[in-house]
C-alpha cells in the first residue's frame, strides 16, 4: 500500500530521506524508518522536556540565593563599620549592586535558554506529528488538540513568561539600587550597560555551533579548492 506524502511534507521528508520523497510503501524499509525514528523523536522529545524543568530547578534555585543574598547585603549597617578606608566603603556599598547585575546577567541567560528549549520541543512535536502522519495516525495530533480553550496554556511559553518576569525583576532591581547609590545619571549609566549586555549576550548566542567534524570537512574542501 502506498501512502502520499502531502505537498506541506515534502520538504521535510526531502531533508529525512536526503533523497525526493514523493510516497512510502507501508513494507518498505523507508516505513520501517519513519517508524523507528518516530520512537526516537518521543523518546527525544520526553528527554528534552525531563532537562527542561531540571534546568530550570536548578536556575530557581540559584534566584532564590541570590535573592537572599541581596537580602542580606542590603540589611548590613556601614556606618558603624569604621573602615580605614574609603574606597573599601565603597566597596561594601557595590556588594547589593553587585549582587543585582550578577541575578540581571544570570536571568538573561535564563531567558535565552528558556527560549531555545521552546523551540526545541516545538521542533520535536512537529517531528513526532509528521513522522506519525505516514506510521500509526494521528494520535499526538488528536491528544493535543482536545481540551481547546482558555485553559489550553502552552508550557513552553509559560516557561518563557516566568523567565521573562525574572529578568525584568532584576533589571529594576539592579537600576534602582543604582540610582540610590549613584543618583540619575549611574541610573542612566546602568541602563545602557543592561541593555549592551542583553544586546552583546543575544548576538553572541545567536551565532552558529559548527561541530569540529564540520569544520574540519569545510577546511579540508577548501583546501582541496586551492589546491584545484
Amino acid at each position: 500500500m502506498k501512502i502520499t506524502i502531502h505537498k506541506e511534507d515534502e520538504l521535510f521528508m526531502h531533508n529525512f530521506f536526503a533523497a525526493p520523497c514523493h510516497t512510502v510503501e507501508t513494507d518498505s524499509p523507508q516505513a520501517q524508518q519513519i517508524q523507528q525514528s518516530l520512537q526516537l523523536a518521543i523518546q527525544q522529545k520526553g528527554a528534552e522536556a525531563d532537562g527542561d524543568w531540571k534546568r530550570s530547578l536548578t536556575f530557581l534555585i540559584l534566584f532564590l540565593f541570590l535573592y537572599a543574598a541581596l537580602g542580606a547585603s542590603l540589611t548590613l549597617d556601614l556606618s558603624t563599620t569604621g573602615t580605614p578606608h574609603k574606597s573599601i566603603e565603597y566597596a561594601l556599598e557595590a556588594i547589593p549592586v553587585l549582587i543585582a547585575f550578577s541575578g540581571f546577567f544570570i536571568s538573561i541567560l535564563y531567558l535565552f535558554l528558556t527560549r531555545a528549549s521552546a523551540r526545541k520541543q516545538r521542533n520535536w512535536e512537529r517531528t513526532i506529528l509528521v513522522l506519525e502522519k505516514y506510521s500509526i495516525g494521528n494520535l499526538f495530533k488528536a491528544t493535543h488538540t482536545q481540551g481547546g480553550g482558555t485553559s489550553n496554556y502552552s508550557v513552553p511559553n509559560l516557561s518563557i513568561s516566568l523567565a521573562l518576569f525574572i529578568c525584568l525583576t532584576w533589571l529594576v532591581i539592579y537600576n534602582y539600587l543604582t540610582f540610590t547609590t549613584s543618583g540619575v545619571f549611574g541610573s542612566v549609566i546602568s541602563l545602557f550597560i543592561s541593555t549592551m549586555v542583553y544586546v552583546i549576550l543575544d548576538i553572541q548566542l545567536l551565532k552558529p555551533f559548527t561541530h569540529a567534524v564540520e569544520k574540519a570537512e569545510a577546511e579540508k574542501s577548501d583546501a582541496d579548492k586551492e589546491q584545484d
